[in-house]
């Protein structure tokens, strides 16, 4: 009788969540471990959660490389959210999948979260307060212009 696979990777995480920048970008660092007695050969993976797109992730570096055994390897998947996205709250994960055996052979990656929000609208130019201002700065001038004259 045999049990299940074992798995050749660890995949850990360095935060629960990112912050993206004004620009919609964020850089989500993780940390892959083959934990097998040999090296493997590992495919990383980012796999967002609906409704995140694919396109929005990429790996800093190759996504296929070698795992010497113990040796922690760390990971950077890069955000990049365009503008105009709808904002809410978004996760994903990275997954890291042997390549000899990737049907049985492969490990989730915690999730990490992001938000996108709403852009910042600019507050309109205060006209009111402008005209209010322009006349009594009319008022005060028109009153010292008849004191000076009388």
């Amino acid at each position: 009788m045999t049990g299940p696979p074992a798995h050749s990777f660890t995949v850990t995480a360095a935060r629960q969540k990112v912050k993206l920048d004004s620009s919609g970008a964020a850089q989500a660092p993780f940390t892959v471990t083959n934990t097998s007695a040999q090296t493997r050969r590992g495919r990383l993976l980012e796999k967002p959660r609906d409704p995140a797109k694919p396109e929005w992730f990429s790996i800093v570096g190759a996504s296929i490389r070698d795992f010497v055994p113990n040796a922690p390897q760390e990971i950077v998947v890069q955000l990049r959210v365009p503008p105009g996205s709808s904002p809410g709250s978004y996760s994903f994960r990275l997954d890291a999948v042997s390549e000899i055996a990737p049907d049985e052979d492969f490990t989730e990656g915690p999730s990490v979260a992001f938000e996108v929000k709403s852009p910042k609208r600019k507050k309109p130019f205060p006209w009111g307060i402008a005209i209010v201002v322009g006349g009594v700065v009319v008022v005060i001038l028109g009153a010292i212009l008849v004191i000076l004259l009388s």
